[in-house]
């Protein structure tokens, strides 16, 4: 079996952040050149520095945060709290590795176009009569981001793989919302 000897950068960036994700910005350079199947100067040579290759590596668009709230309108409470939930359990890893990681600042703990973009569906639905009315909208809104990201943050913590459909959370949280 021959080795291969030429990689993407998109290749090389997957590959590393795979290693990032997993045991963040102490990873070794050792370990991200054994993930990526190349010398560690073959990969500095390209990226630079383990912290530039870092940060591109955990680079990316939040394309999850525009989707949600392109959909939004269209959605029932609990299909656009779930939503929001997967949207932040795909981003969660990325974004604690930024924050535990002594480089440069990362995404937002709390994307703010997000969370007014959300308020505004609030708003409508609160308009509406069923969100209740004693908060505002955004209020309501980051309580909900923040009682999504808790429970995101916990399963992470504690190693779940997959995040499975929990409707008796996301009713839970319905509940607190909505309009008695």
């Amino acid at each position: 079996m021959t080795r291969r000897t030429t990689f993407t950068d998109e290749e090389i960036l997957a590959r590393a952040r795979s290693v990032f994700l997993e045991r963040g910005y102490a990873a070794r350079t050792k370990q991200i050149a054994s993930a990526v199947g190349l010398t560690w100067a073959a990969i500095a040579n390209r990226f630079g520095d383990k912290r530039s290759l870092f940060v591109r590596a955990m680079a990316g668009p939040e394309r999850g945060e525009e989707l949600v709230a392109e959909r939004a309108g269209s959605m029932d409470l609990p299909g656009l709290l779930e939503q929001v939930r997967c949207d932040l359990w795909a981003r969660w890893p990325r974004r604690l590795q930024y924050r535990l990681a002594p480089v440069a600042s990362g995404p937002d703990d709390m994307a703010e176009d997000l969370v007014s973009r959300l308020a505004a569906d609030f708003e409508a639905r609160a308009h509406q009569g069923s969100l209740r009315r004693d908060m505002s909208p955004e209020m309501l809104t980051r309580a909900a981001v923040a009682m999504l990201t808790g429970d995101v943050a916990q399963r992470f913590v504690a190693r779940e793989r997959t995040l499975a459909a929990d409707p008796t959370f996301i009713g839970a949280v319905v509940s607190l919302l909505s309009a008695h």
